[in-house]
């Protein structure tokens, strides 16, 4: 006849949501992953809510007060846009879909990055690690008044 254990387990031997992001974020700093890479280990980026327009995306230029990027959200899309601002009239505006097999991707300061198969891309939507072998799609963009213009039709 054989024996079974089983613990019990409470809800006083379960780590809190933020004591378990630290000890995991303090194993990847002990394995050396890259924080970077790890959508829970680093802040979140601004985002701006906004509708499409018929074949274009305006955002206040007073967005990128506080940051160089900025995700754009339309919540009838699939994916978001990445904003990066390069200079005061220079922009990448990178759609938010891996190359690869069409997963959204998560953005960084650093770069880009799809979780489902590990490619990983530059702020310019350029491949740094395979398997997506083709850049992220990038949409044209200009500076009008106050606004920075998305060109989502190309």
């Amino acid at each position: 006849m054989g024996f079974s254990t089983s613990v019990l387990v409470t809800a006083f031997d379960m780590p809190t949501r933020r004591e378990f992001l630290k000890q995991s974020c303090g194993a990847c700093l002990g394995t050396s992953v890259l924080l970077t890479q790890l959508s829970g280990c680093s802040p979140a980026l601004p985002i701006y809510k906004t509708s499409l327009g018929k074949d274009f995306i305006q955002v206040p230029l007073s967005s990128f007060l506080n940051s160089q990027l900025l995700i754009v959200r339309d919540l009838q899309q699939p994916f978001d846009i990445l904003v990066v601002k390069k200079s005061a009239t220079d922009f990448n505006a990178i759609l938010m879909k891996c190359s690869h097999q069409e997963n959204p991707v998560t953005a960084t300061s650093s770069g880009l990055y799809c979780s489902s198969h590990g490619s990983s891309f530059d702020l310019d939507g350029n491949v740094l690690k395979e398997p997506a072998l083709t850049s992220l799609k990038k949409y044209k963009t200009e500076v009008v008044a106050e606004f920075l213009i998305i060109n989502t039709k190309s």
